[in-house]
């Protein structure tokens, strides 16, 4: 489903209809486009410890996703997975960089 109080972005919902394809599992949502903080993390503990931890370091502000991927998923929907995270990541230039 998407996210409460706002539509899904394509990207959520491509990314949703490949997870419906696998017994793997692929997640993403996309939090702040514009941020500077962008993961890719094998596996739903760990996906919550890293996005908790930048949050407690103080940066919630600038993680730009949420998301996972575990289950063995193939090598084209891993593939698929980051070429549509980094599409998201590179689409908006920051001064500071990009951290990911």
């Amino acid at each position: 489903p998407a996210p409460f109080g706002r539509r899904e972005f394509p990207e959520e919902a491509y990314i949703r209809e490949l997870d419906s394809k696998t017994g793997a599992s692929l997640k993403l949502t996309i939090l702040n486009p514009k941020g500077r903080i962008w993961t890719m993390v094998a596996g739903g503990g760990a996906s919550v410890v890293y996005a908790d931890t930048i949050s407690d370091l103080g940066f919630a502000h600038e993680l730009a996703n949420y998301g996972e991927y575990s289950g063995a998923p193939s090598t084209e929907h891993t593939f698929e997975y980051a070429k549509t995270i980094i599409d998201l990541m590179t689409r908006e230039r920051d001064p500071k960089g990009k951290i990911f």
